[in-house]
């Protein structure tokens, strides 16, 4: 095959390498917001659950506490 061949080849791949990196891109794109729209679903239905039980008692968690200072005398 002649360089002039290779390069005629060359110049006519380029325009399905964009279109295939186009199509790729697209859907990569298309499932990272899928996937961010999923957690943020997640976490807005944890909140709204978290908020609904205003009338009972507050989630159990350790609350932080400063540490007391230690009397001398």
């Amino acid at each position: 095959m002649e360089i002039w061949q290779i390069v005629v080849i060359c110049i006519l791949m380029f325009p399905l390498f964009l279109i295939a990196n186009y199509i790729i891109v697209k859907k990569a794109a298309s499932e990272r917001r899928s996937r961010d729209d999923r957690i943020e679903r997640a976490v807005s239905d944890s909140v709204a659950a978290s908020y609904a039980q205003k009338g009972l008692a507050r989630q159990s968690w350790p609350k932080y506490k400063a540490a007391r200072k230690k009397k001398r005398g």
